[in-house]
């Protein structure tokens, strides 16, 4: 159904033997697409190209969909004929957010409207839409906007299942009928090949959110079995916070746990900057791992290492901006090299994907260590060989020590961060 320039629904027109071949013909490309494991982004230039090629006179289109996400409400990926496919995406989509509640979908949402159509460049509508607005100032005449649901109810703000999606053309006459049943012929199979490339970007963002891009690959490559996994040799790191307890009693609950992310900022943060995988958070503790299999022993170790200076100046530098936070915490970290068995683990009805093996002890065993000697990094001699001569380490030989549980004593060396004297001291 396409609403006419009164808001009065009317039948789409018939097409045409040959442009039913056309629709059919875009319709079976996108399937087949749909099909693949390319990037969204690819499909929408796929379609895209097709349509205009077909003779749809299609300046600009925009698809826009809620992600689970911790950083992101959601994503829009956008095709103009001058820039092509661009993915942009949103921190905020509430209705705290006016650039959001602004918008022609979220009139569409909010009213049950799931198709908008109108004459940019004729009706009084488009005043209330700042973007459709901005679109007739760039020569734009015809607009198209449909919300899809993922299932039998209707999509409202806030919700997940569902796609919004708009055509926009610069032709002088606007959307033509063949236009316009073109592009509702190819819906429904665009929007079903959407659903499912959204569905996995979802599934795959929620996975590396809280399992680590690393881990959330092998479990969406089949590797979910109770005993599945592989022996990997890495540079394994450590770190913990200090006098947690403490600050747990004497903080709310919301000041407590700002502190902890200003903390992962800085431990967990310096982690990824390096290219390592944070496998774990217990508490206040953060396991990490950088495997050799992608690197080589020597490039493992020295990131593993920067990694830890990296935290620690991190750190310092959140003090010097006086982060009320920074003030209160301090953490060691430990640095060590060894082998561990990556797979699952657990019971049948729950499983944990992670690194087990004595490397893994005796990594939290050298950041105990950080605490025994003073030192707010400590590696083991495993890690410091096989770094890269020329990294610019600042190490200090800390002698052989036992390690509780660990049967030979092992060679430690403290290691510091070359800025964090001067950052300290606001330099």
């Amino acid at each position: 159904m396409i609403q006419d320039q009164a808001g009065v629904s009317a039948p789409a027109p018939g097409l045409p033997e040959l442009d039913l071949c056309v629709s059919g013909e875009i319709a079976d490309t996108i399937i087949a697409s749909g099909l693949t494991d390319r990037p969204v982004g690819d499909l929408v230039e796929t379609v895209m190209s097709r349509l205009v090629a077909a003779g749809v006179p299609l300046a600009r289109m925009l698809v826009g969909f809620r992600i689970l996400h911790p950083l992101f409400d959601g994503m829009t990926i956008s095709w103009t004929d001058e820039s092509g496919v661009e993915v942009e995406y949103f921190q905020s989509l509430s209705e705290d957010n006016p650039d959001f509640t602004l918008s022609p979908f979220y009139w569409m949402l909010k009213e049950g409207q799931p198709e908008l159509r109108l004459r940019l460049d004729r009706d009084t509508t488009v005043d209330r839409f700042p973007l459709l607005q901005r679109l007739r100032g760039e020569g734009f005449t015809g607009y198209l906007a449909r919300v899809v649901s993922f299932g039998d109810k209707p999509m409202k703000v806030g919700t997940t299942d569902g796609l919004a999606i708009s055509w926009s053309t610069k032709a002088q006459e606007g959307f033509s009928a063949r236009d316009l049943s073109i592009m509702q012929q190819i819906l429904a199979p665009l929007s079903l090949a959407l659903r499912v490339l959204i569905k996995d970007q979802i599934a795959k963002n929620a996975l590396n959110a809280f399992h680590g891009p690393l881990v959330g690959e092998r479990i969406l490559s089949g590797t979910i079995k109770r005993g599945d996994g592989e022996r990997l040799t890495a540079a394994l790191w450590y770190s913990d916070l200090r006098n947690s307890t403490g600050l747990a009693d004497a903080l709310s609950v919301e000041g407590f746990l700002e502190l902890l992310n200003v903390y992962f900022d800085c431990a967990a943060g310096a982690v990824i900057e390096e290219g390592g995988q944070v496998l774990d958070i217990v508490g206040d503790a953060i396991l990490a791992f950088f495997p050799v299999e992608r690197s080589g022993d020597e490039a493992a170790a020295t990131a593993a290492l920067n990694a830890a200076v990296k935290a620690q100046e991190r750190l310092a530098a959140a003090k010097v901006r006086a982060c009320a936070c920074a003030k209160e915490i301090t953490f060691g970290v430990g640095v060590h090299f060894g082998d561990v068995v990556f797979g699952n683990a657990g019971t049948r009805e729950r499983l944990k994907f992670g690194v087990i093996g004595r490397a893994v002890n005796e990594v939290a065993r050298t950041q105990d260590m950080s605490k025994l000697l003073g030192q707010p990094i400590v590696a083991t001699d495993e890690v410091v060989r096989r770094a890269r001569a020329d990294a610019g380490l600042r190490l200090n030989d800390m002698g052989l020590h036992d390690l509780r549980g660990i049967p030979a004593a092992k060679r430690l060396w403290a290691l510091r961060h070359s800025t964090g004297a001067a950052l300290a001291n606001g330099r």
